[in-house]
């Protein structure tokens, strides 16, 4: 330091009369020489901002010229058009409704290249997905001649936007094949209809006659449709325009390869369902075309029960057939056994098949139950010759047991059935458990009770993947089942309480889970010895081809089957043991490649690096785990209030 009096700084001295003007002097030197140094900083700073602007516009201009050479950019139109096509959504998933935030339009708005292709692509404009809107019944007041207006002019507003925007779809898919998707109610209130909105739900339903005349006009080119129907029959005053959809002639969809239809009835808040009558279903011929190759339904009892001889069975590849569930409560399904085993002898050429069984017996006691107590068959019956039912190329089945009932034992579907395809096999079984004689012999009394031993005594050898939800089935079953199929290659398993011995124990602690998935597990793991230099593995091991695990959520339940991490590190320890080249190749199982489970506990070891440390090979093996989320306060407060026709429609 430079100051003339260092000896007195930080202390009490009191500088003289002539010693204050060399001080003040000393001061000012040095105000200048900061004024000094702030000067060569802004210049610094100058310098580096002035710098980084540089650098900014080189980076851009970097960048402006990489996207020149983008792979991309080189790609023909016929490969780019290609990948426009593979950045659409399913149909039916949210991301296809015709919105601004569509693949199709967003790749349009790309650049005016993109844009012309896109248009030059009609397949990109081919799905059209259309979900009305519809009134909340609980904020509506309506007051004479107002609102209803009111409304009525909103809902018209929002009809003609999506008519403009069907409209242009439809010209830029030019002549290509269409699939429609298409979710509307002609209830003002969605599944529901009130008294006092008989003035708006017609005013809604001269809107909607725009645009179901818009979608009819293109009717030639329908090669999918899927509708979701709530149609009100009821009403003698008004058209049903939704079922001017359902009544078009093979003639006038003659692409037509997918159908799936699900129809609900409206609802009267005061009266309950509107029955709709069978006879208005008779010229339901949308689904009778030659071409159809695969159906679904899901329809009140007097919608499934159509002229249904005249659809071409023997054309279908797909079948999906879901009796309607009656009424927010569920109840009012008949679909039996005997009546699946007619309608698939009519199907010879099937590879898919989903059925729902029930026996019609409505779950409350109200008036207008009374229709379906004694329902008529679904399909009208055909000679019984006796023979096995023969389905050459079904290699999926999903069969859903809805019901306990004698009607509804699908172990003599089994029985009747011949599947020398079938691979892939899904089965949920009913609430509650079937009943069987006394007297009937255990080796004939375990496949009634539980009919899913009876599928897999018929087709084990063949399935290679199974996915099951049975609630009540004790494990000494399960792993019998097991046992039955040893060319098994996926195992996927849901519902809380599948392994246990009663419906009462699901409502026990998560204990019980815990303990029947690491019992599980324990039977699919396999256990190597080493005996001379060789090893082998023990032969009680399930599933010796196995490659997949899934114990899939169900987040309506309380209780899952959960496992320990100690039990799945043994399971993935033992199955990379016994798939290593030094195991005999007859005693050898298969390495596993996805496994997915729920655990009970915390986290507490990484699984992955616990078997790395241990010198396994993880290459080609995806493990996703589930842990607990801490707990979060309970919320009452409902978002989003489901509708029936979801309830019926979220299954397919």
């Amino acid at each position: 330091m430079d100051s003339p009096f260092p000896a007195y700084l930080g202390s009490c001295y009191s500088p003289s009369d002539a010693e204050i003007p060399l001080i003040k002097a000393f001061i000012q030197q040095k105000v200048e020489a900061i004024g000094s140094i702030d000067k060569g900083i802004k210049e610094l700073e100058d310098s580096l901002a002035a710098l980084k602007a540089q650098r900014e516009a080189n980076e851009i201009i970097i960048q402006k010229h990489r996207a020149l050479i983008t792979p991309i950019k080189r790609l023909p139109p016929d490969i780019l058009s290609t990948v426009f096509l593979a950045c659409l959504p399913h149909v039916e998933l949210k991301e296809a409704s015709l919105t601004r935030n569509h693949p199709a339009v967003v790749i349009s708005h790309v650049c005016h290249q993109w844009r012309q292709l896109a248009f030059d692509t009609p397949l990109l404009w081919s799905r059209i997905q259309l979900i009305l809107p519809w009134v909340n019944p609980e904020s509506y007041t309506p007051q004479p001649d107002v609102n209803d207006k009111k409304v009525g002019a909103h809902f018209d507003s929002a009809i003609q936007r999506l008519y403009d925007i069907v409209t242009v779809w439809l010209a830029r898919s030019k002549g290509c094949p269409l699939s429609i998707s298409m979710e509307a109610s002609e209830g003002a209130a969605g599944v529901y209809t009130l008294p006092k909105m008989g003035i708006l739900i017609n005013l809604m339903l001269k809107s909607l006659e725009r645009l179901v005349d818009l979608l009819r006009g293109e009717s030639q080119r329908w090669e999918q449709v899927r509708f979701k129907f709530a149609i009100d029959s009821s009403n003698p005053e008004s058209e049903s325009q939704l079922s001017r959809l359902l009544l078009l002639t093979p003639r006038d969809v003659p692409v037509l390869r997918k159908a799936t239809i699900v129809i609900d009835t409206l609802w009267n808040t005061s009266q309950g369902p509107i029955l709709e009558p069978t006879n208005h279903w008779d010229w339901i011929t949308i689904i009778h075309g030659q071409g159809l190759q695969s159906l679904t339904l899901a329809c009140p009892r007097a919608v499934t029960n159509l002229k249904v001889s005249q659809v071409k069975w023997a054309g279908l590849t797909e079948l999906s057939l879901w009796p309607y569930e009656r009424g927010p409560e569920g109840g009012g399904i008949h679909f039996t056994t005997d009546e699946a085993l007619t309608l698939l002898r009519l199907c010879p050429n099937l590879k898919l098949c989903n059925l729902a069984f029930g026996t019609g017996t409505p779950s409350w006691d109200l008036p207008w139950s009374s229709p379906l107590s004694s329902p008529q068959p679904l399909v009208a019956r055909v000679p019984d010759s006796g023979s096995v039912c023969r389905l050459p190329h079904l290699r999926s089945l999903i069969i859903r047991e809805q019901s306990s009932s004698c009607l509804c034992r699908t172990d003599r579907l089994a029985s009747a059935l011949d599947l020398p395809s079938l691979h892939s096999f899904s089965h949920t079984g009913p609430t509650n458990d079937f009943d069987s004689p006394n007297d009937t012999p255990e080796e004939e009394r375990v496949p009634c009770k539980y009919p899913l031993v009876k599928w897999v005594q018929r087709f084990g050898r063949t399935i290679t993947s199974i996915n099951l939800k049975y609630t009540g089935v004790p494990q000494s079953i399960v792993e019998r089942c097991l046992e039955e199929l040893p060319n098994l290659i996926s195992l996927t398993v849901r519902s809380p309480g599948t392994f246990l011995e009663s419906r009462n124990l699901a409502r026990r602690s998560m204990a019980v889970s815990l303990a029947d998935g690491d019992s599980l597990l324990k039977r699919l793991t396999p256990e190597v010895m080493e005996s001379g230099g060789t090893a082998t593995t023990s032969p009680c091991c399930l599933c010796p081809k196995l490659e997949e695990l899934i114990s899939l959520l169900e987040p309506e339940e309380t209780i899952q089957l959960v496992f320990s991490e100690e039990s799945v590190l043994k399971f993935l320890e033992g199955r990379a043991k016994a798939s290593l080249e030094t195991v005999p190749e007859i005693s050898r199982v298969s390495k596993l490649r996805y496994v997915s489970v729920r655990f009970a506990n915390p986290k507490v070891m990484d699984l992955e690096q616990e078997l790395s440390r241990k010198g396994f090979n993880l290459e080609g093996f995806v493990g996703d785990w589930s842990y607990p989320a801490p707990s979060t306060p309970r919320a009452y407060l409902l978002h989003q209030i489901p509708t029936t026709v979801d309830h019926v429609a979220g299954r397919f």
